[in-house]
C-alpha cells in the first residue's frame, strides 16, 4: 500500500529553502539517503511481488491441472497477479523518483561546489587587488616624496632666480647709471608733475657750461639757457599730455654767450608709478653748419653739372664731326693709293719682281684695312648722332633676318646652332640689327679653327624692366682679366694675323646699348669659347 505521507509521492511538494551552503549539502546527502532506504524498500517489495507471482503461478499450474474444478481460483489468482503487476509498476515509479531527486541532489552538490570555486576565487582577487592597492599606495607615497623634493628644489631656484632678479636689476641699474653718465648727449630727468629736474648727467657741463647741481631741483625754465623762455613752459605743458616730442634745430645759448643748435628729444616713462620725463639733447650744430654747407655745395655743384654737361655734349658734337671729317678726307688719298696700285699693276706687273709684286699686295691689304677701318669709324661716329627709332622689335625674327646674310660666310663649316625662343624688346630695329650683326660676326670669326662650331644664342632673366639677351661659342675665348677693354675703340685681344678686324665692332655695340639704356658685359676663357650678354629694355606695358 502507497503512503499518503510520503514526500516522494507529490511532485510539486516545495524543497526547504536554502540556508547556507553547508546546510544545503546536508540536507543534499539526507535526501540521498532517504532516497536509498526507499530504493530498499521497493526492492524489498518487489522481491515480495515476485514470491507472490510465482506463488501465483504455482497456483496457476494447480488451477490449470485442476482447471475444471477452480476456474474460479484461476480467475482469483488473475486478479492477484493483476495487482503484484499495479505494485510493481508502483515500485518502479517510485525508483524513478528517488533516482531523480538523486540527479537533483548531485546537479545541487555540483552548484554548491561551482560557488565555492567562485568564492574562492574572488577571494583571491580581493587578496590580489589589496596587494594592487599597497603596491599603488607606497608608489603615491614615493610620489609624494618626490614631489616635495621638486617642491623644495623649485623654491630655492625661485629664490635663486628671485636673487639673480634681484642682481640683474642692480646690474641694469649699474649699466644705465654709466650710460646716463658717460653718454655724449646732454640728458635731463623731470618730474611729470612739477618740471622739477630730478637728475642731469654729467654731458650737460661740456654742452651748455652749467653743472649737474646747477640744474638739481630746478623747474626746467629756472636754468640758464632755458630761463624765462615761455616756450619752455609751453613745451612743458606739451610734454605733460603726449609721450613724446621732438624739437630740430632748437636754439640754446651757453653760459659763456655761445649760440648751438639742438635736437631735443622727450620720452615719458613710469618709475614706481610716477611719471618721469627723460629729455635728451644733443648739439647739432657743426651737423647743421655741415647741412648748410652741402646745400650750398650741391647748388654750386648742379651748375657745374649743368656747364659741365654742356661742354661735354659740344665735344662729342666736334668729335663726331671730327671723325667723320677725318674720315671723308681719308678716303681720298686712299683711293689714290689702290688706284695707283691698280695702274702699276696693269701696267708693269709682269716686269716686277716676286719681291715686288708681293710689296704691292701687302699696300693693297694695308689699303683695304685701312678703308674698313675708315667705314668703321664712319658708322662709329653715325651710331652716335643717329636718332633712336624706337619699336616693339620682335627678336626672334630679327635673329632670322640677320643669320641670312651669313649664308655665303657659313657655306662649307659644320656649325650647331642653337637658337632659344628669344622675347620682345623696345629699341631701334636698325641699330639692333647692327648689335646682332657684330656679335654673330665675331662668333663665326672665332670659332673658325674649331671642326664643329657651336654657337647658341639665348636669354634669361634680367634686373626690372629688362631682358638679357646672350650669344655664346666655343671659339677662341679670352683672357678674361682683359674682359675690361674688349668695348673700347681700337682695343683688340688677337693680333690682326690670327682674326682680322678692325676694334671697333664691339665698341659701336657698346654704344648703340647704352643709348638703348642697357649695359654691355662679356665672359670668356682662353680657348674655352666666350659669352657676349645685353640687356635691353622689355616694352612699355599698355
Amino acid at each position: 500500500m502507497m503512503n499518503a505521507k510520503d514526500p516522494f509521492i507529490s511532485k510539486d511538494q516545495p524543497t526547504a529553502p536554502e540556508t547556507s551552503k553547508d546546510t544545503r549539502i546536508d540536507q543534499a546527502n539526507t535526501r540521498t539517503d532517504e532516497a536509498n532506504t526507499r530504493t530498499k524498500e521497493a526492492d524489498a517489495r518487489t522481491d515480495q511481488a515476485n514470491t507472490r507471482t510465482e506463488q501465483a503461478e504455482l497456483r496457476t499450474e494447480e488451477a490449470e491441472a485442476r482447471s475444471l474444478q477452480a476456474r474460479t481460483r484461476t480467475e482469483q489468482a488473475d486478479a492477484r497477479t493483476e495487482q503484484a503487476k499495479t505494485r510493481t509498476n508502483e515500485a518502479n515509479a517510485r525508483t524513478d523518483q528517488a533516482e531523480a531527486r538523486s540527479v537533483q541532489a548531485k546537479t545541487l552538490t555540483e552548484q554548491a561546489d561551482a560557488r565555492t570555486v567562485q568564492a574562492d576565487a574572488r577571494t583571491e582577487q580581493a587578496k590580489s587587488r589589496t596587494t594592487e592597492a599597497n603596491t599603488r599606495t607606497n608608489e603615491a607615497n614615493t610620489r609624494t616624496d618626490q614631489a616635495n623634493v621638486r617642491t623644495e628644489q623649485a623654491e630655492l631656484r625661485t629664490i635663486e632666480a628671485a636673487a639673480r632678479s634681484v642682481q640683474a636689476i642692480l646690474a641694469s641699474e649699474l649699466r644705465y647709471r654709466r650710460l646716463f653718465e658717460t653718454a655724449q648727449d646732454g640728458i635731463l630727468i623731470l618730474d611729470a608733475d612739477s618740471g622739477q629736474v630730478v637728475d642731469a648727467n654729467p654731458f650737460m657741463k661740456d654742452l651748455l657750461g652749467y653743472s649737474q647741481e646747477e640744474f638739481l631741483g630746478k623747474k626746467l625754465w629756472e636754468i640758464g639757457p632755458f630761463k624765462g623762455e615761455a616756450a619752455s613752459k609751453i613745451a612743458f605743458g606739451e610734454l605733460q599730455h603726449k609721450d613724446r616730442i621732438h624739437y630740430e634745430g632748437l636754439p640754446l645759448e651757453t653760459r659763456d654767450g655761445l649760440r648751438v643748435e639742438v635736437e631735443f628729444i622727450t620720452n615719458a616713462y613710469f618709475v614706481d608709478q610716477k611719471r618721469l620725463i627723460q629729455c635728451n639733447i644733443r648739439n647739432i650744430t657743426e651737423r647743421k653748419r655741415a647741412e648748410e654747407e652741402i646745400l650750398r655745395l650741391n647748388a654750386t655743384l648742379e651748375q657745374r653739372v649743368a656747364e659741365r654737361t654742356a661742354q661735354l655734349e659740344e665735344a662729342n658734337k666736334e668729335l663726331q664731326a671730327f671723325s667723320y671729317s677725318v674720315s671723308h678726307d681719308l678716303r681720298a688719298p686712299l683711293r689714290h693709293v689702290l688706284g695707283f696700285v691698280e695702274l702699276l699693276q696693269a701696267s708693269a706687273g709682269p716686269t716686277l719682281s716676286e719681291k715686288s709684286r708681293r710689296q704691292l699686295a701687302m699696300i693693297t691689304q694695308a689699303s683695304q684695312r685701312m678703308g674698313n677701318l675708315i667705314d668703321d669709324l664712319l658708322s662709329f661716329a653715325r651710331v652716335g648722332r643717329a636718332e633712336l627709332m624706337k619699336t616693339d622689335i620682335n627678336l626672334d625674327q630679327l635673329v632670322r633676318d640677320t643669320l641670312e646674310d651669313f649664308q655665303a660666310e657659313t657655306k662649307g663649316r659644320l656649325i650647331t646652332w642653337k637658337i632659344d625662343p628669344l622675347p620682345v624688346v623696345r629699341g631701334d630695329r636698325a641699330l639692333l640689327r647692327m648689335v646682332l650683326v657684330n656679335l654673330i660676326s665675331n662668333a663665326l670669326k672665332f670659332t673658325g679653327s674649331r671642326a664643329e662650331a657651336k654657337i647658341e644664342i639665348g636669354s634669361r632673366p634680367g634686373e626690372s624692366g629688362e631682358n638679357v639677351i646672350f650669344i655664346r661659342d666655343n671659339g677662341a675665348g679670352f683672357d678674361p682679366q682683359y674682359s675690361a677693354k674688349l668695348f673700347g675703340v681700337f682695343q683688340r685681344l688677337h693680333s690682326h694675323d690670327e682674326f682680322e678686324g678692325t676694334g671697333i665692332g664691339l665698341a659701336n655695340v657698346q654704344r648703340i646699348i647704352q643709348r638703348h639704356g642697357g649695359r654691355a658685359w662679356a665672359d670668356g676663357v682662353v680657348d674655352g669659347g666666350a659669352t657676349f650678354y645685353l640687356s635691353i629694355p622689355k616694352p612699355s606695358e599698355k
